[in-house]
């Protein structure tokens, strides 16, 4: 046993000793690579101070009006605010918020006049209702009052003046 281990042994160094089959010349490869330089540092170029826009004092009215001129809902939906009056075409829930889903505060008949403190990016119109502010689907309001209600309040008012004119007369 101990002479198979000295063998095994001289073997193993014999072919180490020649490189394991390399043979200088015929299998080498030598790959040249270049270095990049360090860069040198240059000279950092002189700050210019970058021109401000000027704009027209009707330009900075519009900016100032328009950043003025919007509000959000209870639940972020962002409102134009815009006073006008709106009429209900037809009966209207009034809500908490701009959404269907909102709760409900109370309910206009047609024809009755909103006052609108602001149209919803969704479509909706803020109104103030008896000091609260509420909420109306703009699918059941427009800004044109109704025929009869037009007709109705033109007849009301002219009763009114009729009434007045007659108590005139009887003191």
């Amino acid at each position: 046993m101990k002479k198979k281990c000295i063998l095994a042994l001289v073997l193993g160094a014999a072919f180490m000793a020649q490189g394991c089959g390399y043979t200088e010349g015929t299998d080498a490869v030598v790959t040249v690579v270049d270095a990049t330089p360090t860069p040198e540092p240059t000279e950092a170029p002189e700050p210019t101070a970058t021109p401000e826009p000027q704009a027209d004092a009707a330009t900075e009215s519009a900016a100032a009006d328009s950043t003025a001129a919007t509000e959000q809902t209870p639940s972020g939906i962002t409102v134009e605010v815009k006073e006008e009056t709106y009429y209900a075409v037809e009966g209207v829930n009034l809500r908490s918020d701009a959404s269907a889903d909102a709760e409900f505060v109370a309910g206009v008949l047609s024809g009755d006049a909103l006052k609108c403190t602001g149209v919803c990016a969704n479509g909706w119109i803020r109104v103030d209702y008896n000091g609260q502010t509420c909420y109306a689907s703009g699918d059941y309001v427009s800004t044109t009052p109704p025929v009869g209600a037009t007709a109705a309040a033109t007849t009301a008012d002219a009763a009114a003046a009729d009434t007045g004119a007659d108590a005139a007369q009887a003191q």
